[in-house]
Formats: structure tokens, C-alpha cells, sequence
């Protein structure tokens, strides 16, 4: 598969979970009971990523690696998700997302890079909730997923005269996520809203676009404050 087939791949990524997902929530509709509770929710995240580093290693004097010091740009994202409570107290989340992912590269020329990037999530979570206080409806979750990282383009980083010597390659990263909020319901919404307030986090290994020299071989933690809006049936 060339690299065109698989961006059109990634970028036909989102609909498809977004078709899911409503498959998803008719289903969860018809099965429901009366104890049952189910919601999709359009959340707006800030995606912050921490920086990672491998340092530089030499043998008799000689620099056998220059290592790399790896950073990227804080950026908006949005992110849907079903989230079906088969217990009061105990249920299941689907979450689809994206944000641009831009990867800052240095340490010797050959690694001093910019790589330009999406990111798009998808993590299904165990969510448990405790009971309600003063209106806010407290809960936190757990779960595991993916971060897709399609290629937008690359290029020398601060230093003009490093490159790039081999193409970036888009990648796919096993990723867990953890997160806590709280869900309220604001008067001036109809009964079938809500507010939600949380914090995620995805872990995963710092993305190095397939590219040996890219790689620190770090597990990062990106972290996700959002603001959304539920809608209840």
C-alpha cells in the first residue's frame, strides 16, 4: 500500500467510527431497561503532551548515538463517545477523537526535525460512578484503546540544515487511558443534556513515525481536560 492509499485510509478513519458509534447507540437504545442509562457525548479537549528524550551514547570517546530530545505542540481536539450504564453504578464507554499532533525533533542534525501530524484516538473504557452530590455526578474510568498518527507532511526542525534523510510513516500505537470528571445537569438545558467536566489521560510510547533514529523509547503521558455536552436517551 502506497503512502496515498494509506492516508486516504486514515483519513476515512473517522467516519466509519462515527458510523459505528451510532450503530452502537441504536443498539444500546433497544436494549436499555429501565435501570439502564446511555449517552453520546460531543466533548472539546486540549491535548498536552510531555516531552520525551533518549540520551546520547558513546563508546572509547566516540559518539556512537547523538540521541534525540523529542517535544510537541499543546493542541485543541474534539472527541464523541457512547457511554452505555448497564448498572447505576457500573458501565461501558466507546470514545473516537482527533488532534494535530506536531513532533519536535533535535539532537544532532539528522534528528533535528518537525514532523506535522493527526492524531485520532479510539479507547473503550470501564466507567464507575458514585452517587450524585449537590448535582454533580461523579465517576472515573479506565480503559485501553489506539492513537492513529497520519502524516501531514515533514521537514528540517529549528535547525534549517537538519533533514529528514528517510520518509515519515504513519503508525498506529496501542495506548491505555485513564480519566475522572464529573457530569451536571444546568437548568437551562433540556432534561436530556447535561455538562461534562474531566480529565483524561492517554499513555502510550512517544510516536516515532517508524524512523529508528526518531525513536526515545519513552512511554509519555498526554494529558486531556475537556468540556462536553451529554445527550441522554
Amino acid at each position: 500500500m502506497n503512502m496515498s492509499q494509506k492516508r486516504f485510509c486514515m483519513h476515512s478513519f473517522l467516519p466509519r467510527v462515527c458510523s459505528g458509534l451510532f450503530l452502537l447507540a441504536l443498539a444500546a437504545a433497544l436494549a436499555s431497561t429501565a435501570r439502564a442509562q446511555t449517552d453520546i457525548n460531543v466533548n472539546l479537549y486540549e491535548a498536552l503532551p510531555m516531552s520525551a528524550s533518549k540520551p546520547a551514547a558513546s563508546s572509547g570517546g566516540v559518539v556512537t548515538d547523538p540521541g534525540v530530545n523529542q517535544s510537541a505542540d499543546p493542541s485543541l481536539g474534539f472527541r464523541m463517545g457512547l457511554r452505555h450504564m448497564y448498572h447505576p453504578h457500573f458501565g461501558l464507554e466507546i470514545n473516537a477523537g482527533y488532534n494535530r499532533a506536531t513532533q519536535h525533533f533535535s539532537g544532532s542534525l539528522q534528528t533535528d526535525a518537525t514532523v506535522y501530524s493527526h492524531a485520532k484516538p479510539f479507547t473503550i473504557d470501564y466507567v464507575s460512578r458514585i452517587k450524585a452530590y449537590k448535582g454533580f455526578q461523579f465517576f472515573w474510568l479506565a480503559g485501553a484503546g489506539f492513537v492513529s498518527y497520519d502524516i501531514s507532511s515533514y521537514g528540517p526542525g529549528g535547525n534549517t540544515t537538519g533533514t529528514v534523510t528517510e520518509p515519515a510513516q504513519s503508525e498506529i500505537l496501542p495506548a491505555g487511558e485513564y480519566g475522572v470528571g464529573a457530569d451536571y445537569h444546568l437548568h437551562a438545558l433540556p432534561k436530556f443534556m447535561g455538562l461534562r467536566l474531566q480529565y483524561r489521560a492517554i499513555v502510550e510510547h512517544a510516536p516515532d513515525y517508524r524512523l529508528t533514529y526518531l525513536s526515545t523509547n519513552n512511554l509519555i503521558n498526554i494529558s486531556e481536560p475537556s468540556v462536553g455536552i451529554t445527550f441522554k436517551f
